[in-house]
């Protein structure tokens, strides 16, 4: 009799510790989990991407190389087409590069383009007699965060991407276009930066005109595509008719007036 006692006394549970059990279960299984800020869309999840890939990635990642550069040598003329010319490209500020060097790798600077606005052509001046701004120059593997805080907090929007930054400062500093051994590759922006960040590419007022010429380009493209497509369907829609319709007269010929409804089995 103890034993069931005890027994019994042990498998026994309290009625408040069971409803407790079964409220805090019940309150589980109808609300999981609680929202506290609403769901990330897709560009703040690249934006979060992006932002954590800086320490990652490099100047040489984002950079535009020698060859994709457009750039004016220091002897240029600063006629009327030539003016024409540089503004023509939409760029605020162009590369300028020693006419003395072997290539164009020899930069001494970045002409403003806002400085041509005052410059009268028939004074034929040359780029080299207006005042050249030195950029910094960084090296290819230079992160992305202190290249984010080199143009952010310098005052300067580009920078020389070269293979000896140091080198390369030296003779810009000293008023000499960087020499060979700097090993000059390009040219880095803060909008590649930031492009590099969003993952996606920033357009200005220049590249949505462009942008929207092709775009009409395009649809005008598809839609003489289209109005082709259309044509032939018609053209083949109205032979097929054409075709059908001796086999129809035929058959209607052969049903008169006398002809019966229901064929005799």
């Amino acid at each position: 009799g103890e034993k069931e006692a005890n027994d019994g006394k042990s498998t026994r549970r309290p009625r408040s510790m069971s409803n407790s059990s079964a409220s805090t279960t019940a309150s589980a299984s109808d609300h999981p989990f609680e929202q506290i800020a609403p769901p990330l869309e897709r560009t703040e999840v690249r934006a979060v991407e992006g932002a954590l890939n800086l320490k990652t990635m490099c100047a040489l990642d984002v950079y535009t190389p020698i060859r994709q550069i457009y750039a004016v040598s220091g002897d240029l003329e600063l006629s009327k087409s030539n003016i024409a010319k540089i503004y023509g490209e939409g760029y605020s500020r162009v590369p300028v590069y020693d006419p003395k060097g072997k290539d164009h790798s020899a930069m001494k600077g970045i002409l403003m383009t806002r400085q041509l606005i005052m410059i009268d052509w028939d004074d034929e001046r040359t780029v080299s007699s207006l005042p050249i701004y030195i950029p910094p120059c960084v090296s290819p593997r230079m992160n992305l965060i202190r290249l984010l805080h080199l143009l952010r907090k310098g005052g300067s929007l580009i920078a020389f991407v070269c293979a000896g930054p140091h080198i390369a400062e030296r003779a810009l500093n000293e008023g000499r276009a960087i020499p060979p051994e700097a090993g000059f590759m390009g040219l880095v922006t803060l909008q590649d930066v930031l492009e590099a960040i969003i993952q996606e590419r920033i357009y200005d007022e220049e590249d949505i005109s462009e942008r929207n010429l092709a775009s009409a380009v395009l649809t005008n493209w598809a839609a003489t595509v289209l109005q082709r497509f259309a044509k032939r369907q018609k053209l083949r829609r109205a032979n097929s008719i054409e075709q059908m319709s001796p086999r129809i007269d035929n058959e209607v010929a052969v049903i008169g007036e006398r002809s019966p409804l229901l064929k005799s089995s």
